[in-house]
């Protein structure tokens, strides 16, 4: 009984110690910040005394869009390591590193779909809180 146990204990502790940590597998697949399209709008713009603030076009977008660009970094590599949008799983991204125009086009279309998902299905920040709709539209023509 008291090997068993020994056994069990000796396997469990090798097995917690060989497995990584959460933030070094996020770092290990972190994308390239040189590779993320800029916001082009800062939070906060023109509130309007109702909670929203100014967007691009003059849109009303929640103040708090865009978010912290380190916070949204965090969260577009999790979607990219884990394929799809973590916070909505039915939607799968790609977040190719060449310089190719198909390339971009899918690296911004990631940052949408992780904008627009960030605290949940379709529960993040709209579009229209970035320039991202734009670098789409000037890249597809």
């Amino acid at each position: 009984m008291k090997f068993t146990f020994a056994l069990v204990a000796s396997v469990l502790a090798l097995s917690v110690s060989a497995a990584p940590l959460e933030s070094e597998t996020l770092v290990a697949r972190a994308v390239a910040t040189n590779l993320v399209p800029a916001f082009g709008v800062k939070a906060g713009v023109n509130p309007t005394g109702t909670g929203d603030c100014e967007g691009i076009n003059k849109v009303k977008i929640p103040c708090s869009c865009p978010p912290n660009r380190a916070a949204f970094i965090k969260s577009l590599s999790a979607n990219v390591a884990a394929g799809h949008a973590v916070k909505n799983p039915s939607i799968k991204v790609s977040f190719p590193k060449d310089a190719s125009k198909a390339s971009k086009i899918a690296r911004i279309q990631t940052a949408i779909i992780t904008l627009q998902n960030l605290n949940g299905p379709g529960q993040g920040c709209p579009a229209a809180s970035t320039t991202f709709s734009a670098q789409l539209k000037a890249l597809t023509g």
